[in-house]
């Protein structure tokens, strides 16, 4: 059950804990990583994993105001 959860991740906003589905305008904050630790697959598993912040377009508008 565990290793499923880890691999089953959602991508969800950082701010308001909001499942981020298919046709989201999302913002994000990615360090790139190395030529060697370069992720690979899925694009939400990927930036659920790696990212360092993703917005939904309602709280990166309420940041940026702020």
């Amino acid at each position: 059950m565990f290793l499923k959860e880890f691999f089953d991740k959602e991508l969800q906003c950082t701010n308001c804990d909001r499942t981020l589905s298919s046709g989201d305008e999302i913002f994000i904050s990615l360090t790139l990583p190395n030529e060697r630790k370069m992720p690979i697959g899925v694009l939400d598993k990927v930036l659920s994993k790696h990212s360092n912040k993703v917005h939904c377009k309602t709280c990166y508008e309420r940041i940026k105001l702020s």
